[in-house]
C-alpha cells in the first residue's frame, strides 16, 4: 500500500473519530493543538514553492503556496479552458501566474492525491458562484489568495472554506469594525491595542474566520458577516448559518500570512 494511501485512510478514520467525539475536538481547542507545515514533494516537483498541513481541529488538509519566484507556463497547460481565459483577464503578470498555481495546483492535488485524472475534474457552480466538481460531489475545496500567497483545502466529506490574508496595516479597520463586527469581536479585537499593528491584526484574525465560514456555506457575501460571530487566538468557534453548523479556526504560529479555516460540522 502506498504512503498516500496510508495516509488517506487514517484521515478517513481520524475524522469520523472527531465526528463522533466533538466534545474531544473542543478540548483539543483550548491547547491549540496544530500540526507543522511539511513540504509537499508532488507540488514541488512542478515548481511550486508548496507545503502541506493537517490541522487535526480542521479535519482536512491545506496547502500553503508561495508564488513569489513561480514560474506559470509550464503549468497552464493544466488549466480549463475557462481558467486560461479568467488568468489571461489578469493585467498583472504576478496576479496572473499566483491564479495559475492556484487551480493549477489543485489539479495536481486532485489528480495525485485523491486519484481523480484531469479529464474528470469538470466543475458546476451554485447559485452563488462557488465551484465544486461535478462528478465527485463528496469531495469539497476551497482556494484563498492573498499577497503572493495561496492556500488549498480539500475535504472528503462536509463543505468547507478557507482565507488568508497577509499581514498589514489596515487603515479603516476601526470603521470595517463598526460595519461587519459583532460588539464583542470589537471589543476583543480593542482590547489588544488601541492603535496600529495590534488592532490590524486582530481584525484579519477575525475577517479571515468570517470569510472562510461563508465560503464554506457555499453563499458568498450574502449573507451580513456581522451575522458571523468567531473569536480570537486559539479558540475554536461553532457559527450557526441558516439550517447548518460550521466550525471555525485560525492556523496559529504562522506569523505572516494570516490564515484561517471553516468545515460544516451538521446539517
Amino acid at each position: 500500500m502506498s504512503p498516500i494511501r496510508i495516509r488517506r485512510i487514517f484521515s478517513r478514520i481520524s475524522f469520523a473519530m472527531r465526528r463522533s467525539c466533538p466534545s474531544v475536538a473542543d478540548r483539543a481547542a483550548m491547547v491549540s493543538e496544530f500540526a507543522p507545515w511539511r513540504s509537499d514533494t508532488i507540488l514541488r516537483k512542478q515548481g511550486l514553492d508548496a507545503r502541506c498541513c493537517w490541522c487535526p481541529l480542521a479535519g482536512f488538509p491545506m496547502w500553503l503556496i508561495d508564488t513569489e519566484n513561480f514560474e506559470p507556463r509550464a503549468m497552464e497547460i493544466l488549466l480549463s479552458e475557462e481558467e486560461k481565459a479568467a488568468a489571461d483577464r489578469f493585467r498583472q503578470p504576478a496576479l496572473r501566474s499566483r491564479y495559475i498555481a492556484a487551480h493549477g495546483g489543485l489539479r495536481i492535488l486532485l489528480r495525485d492525491h485523491y486519484d481523480i485524472p484531469l479529464g474528470a475534474q469538470a466543475t458546476d457552480r451554485n447559485g452563488f458562484g462557488k465551484p465544486h466538481l461535478r462528478r465527485y460531489p463528496g469531495l469539497h475545496y476551497s482556494i484563498s489568495y492573498s499577497g503572493h500567497y495561496v492556500v488549498i483545502g480539500v475535504s472528503e466529506g462536509e463543505p468547507i472554506g478557507v482565507d488568508i490574508e497577509v499581514l498589514r496595516p489596515i487603515k479603516d479597520a476601526a470603521e470595517l469594525m463598526d460595519l461587519h463586527f459583532t460588539a464583542a469581536e470589537r471589543a476583543e479585537v480593542r482590547s489588544g491595542g488601541a492603535l496600529g499593528k495590534c488592532v490590524s491584526r486582530g481584525f484579519l484574525e477575525i475577517w479571515v474566520r468570517k470569510e472562510a465560514c461563508l465560503k464554506a456555506f457555499g453563499c458568498g457575501l450574502n449573507i451580513p458577516l456581522n451575522s458571523v460571530e468567531c473569536a480570537l487566538g486559539d479558540q475554536m468557534t461553532t457559527v450557526q448559518l441558516s439550517d447548518s453548523q460550521f466550525r471555525t479556526g485560525a492556523l496559529q504560529n504562522l506569523g505572516d500570512p494570516i490564515m484561517a479555516w471553516s468545515r460544516r460540522i451538521c446539517v
